[in-house]
C-alpha cells in the first residue's frame, strides 16, 4: 500500500506561474533613462518579453504587461513623482529588499554600498548599463508607538 505522501511525492509538481510586478518611480528629468533602466533589470531578472513595448516621451501611469516564451506575465508599473533630495535615481520597488540585493549580485549586478535602513524604508543603489545608477528599495514605514 502507497503512503499519502509517497502519492504526492510521485506526482508531477507543475511550476505556479505567478505574475511578476516590477514597479518603477522616477522624477521628469529621468524620463530618457527609463528605457536605459528597465532593459538592465529586464535583462538581469532573465525575462525576455515577446512583445516589445515603446515609451512614450511622457510614460502613462498605466500598467504594461508582457509576457515571455514561458508564459510568465510581467506586469510594469511606472509613476512619477515629485522632487525628493533622498531620491537621486530611477527607483524599482521591491517587497524584500535583501532577498533581491542577493539575487542581482549573484545575477552580475554592481553595487554601490550595502542596504541601509533610511526614512524611506531599506534602501541600496546600484549601477546599471552606461553606469546609470538606480535605487532598490523596500518601502518601510516607521511609526511610534
Amino acid at each position: 500500500m502507497v503512503s499519502q505522501d509517497q502519492n504526492i511525492k510521485n506526482q508531477s509538481i507543475s511550476p505556479e506561474r505567478r505574475p511578476i510586478t516590477l514597479k518603477l518611480s522616477y522624477i521628469p528629468d529621468h524620463v530618457p533613462h527609463i528605457a536605459d533602466a528597465l532593459d538592465f533589470v529586464i535583462e538581469k531578472l532573465q525575462f525576455i518579453p515577446t512583445e516589445k513595448f515603446f515609451l512614450s516621451e511622457a510614460p502613462k501611469n498605466e500598467p504594461i504587461h508582457l509576457r515571455d516564451s514561458n508564459g510568465n506575465l510581467l506586469t510594469l508599473i511606472m509613476q512619477e513623482i515629485e522632487y525628493k533630495p533622498e531620491f537621486n535615481y530611477i527607483i524599482f520597488h521591491t517587497n524584500d529588499c535583501l532577498r533581491d540585493y542577493h539575487k542581482y549580485t549573484l545575477a552580475g549586478v554592481e553595487f554601490i554600498s550595502r542596504p541601509e535602513y533610511t526614512a524611506a524604508g531599506l534602501r541600496v543603489d546600484f549601477l546599471g548599463h552606461k553606469e546609470n545608477r538606480y535605487t532598490l528599495l523596500e518601502e518601510r514605514i516607521y511609526t511610534d508607538i
